[in-house]
Parts: structure tokens; sequence; C-alpha cells
């Protein structure tokens, strides 16, 4: 059976939430059709206004509440996808990780990177940096509904804020 991709946003979302939920308070949307207006009260309004008017908008959209000594609201923005990866859906996912300032972003499929794609990304190291915050693209594998790290594309805690 071939899933698509909306039909993982859900468990991505849930998967999300539960790895998030240990971290402190999470708020996690789906966004590929429209930013609801919670999350539009976090976010700059210039980069939501480019995005509304590009048509452009990330699958999964949300912010992290961590308190430490105030609080502080850290953006998630998720790409999924049900097919492999590619180095499109990289800087697909880099675009709106810049552009929105966010901390932590991650790029999920059930299938993950071809063996070439891996081996070009471990050499190339640099490609899943984010120019923003100084966070890397967390790759992540969708098994059931669980969110496993691609171990060798992402050497940190992905979740840690």
């Amino acid at each position: 059976m071939c899933l698509k991709e909306k039909d993982l946003y859900e468990p991505a979302s849930k998967a999300l939430l539960q790895k998030f939920s240990e971290k402190g308070e999470c708020h996690l949307e789906v966004t590929a059709d429209a930013i609801g207006e919670q999350l539009k009260q976090v976010l700059d309004d210039h980069a939501v206004s480019i995005l509304e008017t590009e048509k452009k908008k990330p699958d999964l959209l949300g912010f992290l509440n961590v308190k430490v000594g105030y609080e502080s609201k850290k953006l998630i923005v998720a790409e999924v996808k049900s097919k492999s990866l590619t180095l499109e859906n990289i800087y697909q996912l880099k675009m709106y990780g810049e552009m929105l300032g966010a901390h932590f972003s991650f790029l999920i499929s059930p299938k993950g990177f071809s063996e070439a794609r891996r081996r070009f990304l471990i050499h190339r190291y640099g490609v899943l940096q984010i120019s923003t915050g100084g966070k890397r693209i967390s790759v992540m594998q969708l098994k059931e509904d669980t969110l496993v790290p691609d171990e060798e594309l992402c050497s940190d805690n992905p979740f840690d804020p």
C-alpha cells in the first residue's frame, strides 16, 4: 500500500509531540494548507505574509515552550515525505527553517535517503546546516508511530532545546 504524504502528517505530528512532551509544553499543527491563528501570534508577520503570498507552507509547524528562568518559545518546522528523501526536500525545509527562524527543523519519511544521497550528505556535512540558530536539519525515519533519527546524519539529540 502506498501512503500519501498527507496520511503521514498526523502520525508524524503525534511522534514529534511525544518526543517533545518531556522537554516542555509543545504545540504543533498541520500547516500544509493553512497556518492557524495561534501560530501566527508567535511567528514573524513578514515571514508569514511571504509564505502565504508564495503559497508555500511547511507540513507541520509549532513551538516548544521552554522555561529556563524565563519562558522561551522554540519554533519547530517539519516536512513530511511519503517517498525516499531528496536534496530538493532539504532545500525546501531550509527555506522554511530560515524564513521562520526555526530552532528545530525535521525532515521526516518512512523511507529516508537512498544510500548514495546519504553518503553525499555525510561528506557534505554543511548541506544540512540551517543558517539561523546554528542547528542542523534532523533527518528522521517514521517507523509506525515512532521517529528514529538517522544517526549518521544527526549527531546531536535532535530534541534538545
